[in-house]
């Protein structure tokens, strides 16, 4: 599957950007509302208002286009970080506070649109997919602190984000499909940064 810069809509065509926005707008209010399994490319181009190649220009099918606008809703709830000061220093305590500030929006983002990502990876959730997720969570969660930590604990840059994404990405699939957790974004926001500080700060030591 290619990475989601690879998939950004054509700038260049308007007809290219307001069908897709329109099928984006229509997998949202159906995926809020049922699993993908029981959305058709029938209901989609109809709640659309765009015809059944139109669909095919953008996605393959219904698990594709679930996997494409779920991406896309992460792209546009994550605030792009503050590149670190050359003074900045890594320890437990302030990659705690960048991470914890960082991932709340995202978190609470994740809480208002719970059932969507829930049906998404339920019915779209392929292997791919996580990965696709995994690189999008690596090049967002404090990649300059991660080239610091690098170079003064071994391990290399790309490891490091590879292994915090993943573990990241688990924690919230987890929370997200318990569906008896009453734990609130703020929690979940501070225990990713504990397991960021531990990894980063540690690494920086």
């Amino acid at each position: 599957m290619a990475d989601l810069k690879e998939r950004q809509p054509r700038v260049d065509d308007p007809r290219f950007q307001r069908s897709l926005g329109a099928l984006h707008e229509a997998v949202i209010a159906l995926l809020e509302a049922q699993p993908v399994e029981n959305i058709s490319i029938t209901a989609l181009v109809q709640a659309a208002g765009v015809t059944r190649p139109t669909f095919y220009q953008h996605f393959a099918d219904v698990p594709d286009a679930a996997r494409h606008v779920a991406l896309a809703r992460l792209d546009a709830a994550f605030v792009e970080p503050v590149p670190l000061l050359e003074t900045f220093q890594i320890t437990a305590d302030s990659i705690f506070g960048r991470v914890a500030a960082q991932a709340l929006p995202v978190i609470e983002h994740l809480a208002r649109h719970r059932i969507f990502y829930r049906h998404v990876l339920d019915g779209a959730g392929t292997a791919a997919f996580f990965e696709e997720v995994i690189a999008f969570l690596a090049g967002r969660f404090l990649p300059d602190a991660f080239d610091l930590a690098s170079r003064k604990g071994g391990a290399t840059r790309d490891d490091l984000m590879t292994v915090m994404a993943s573990g990241v990405m688990w924690l919230i699939v987890q929370w997200l499909r318990d569906q008896t957790s009453a734990e609130a974004p703020e929690a979940v926001a501070r225990r990713i940064a504990a397991v960021s500080s531990a990894m980063i700060g540690g690494a920086g030591a």
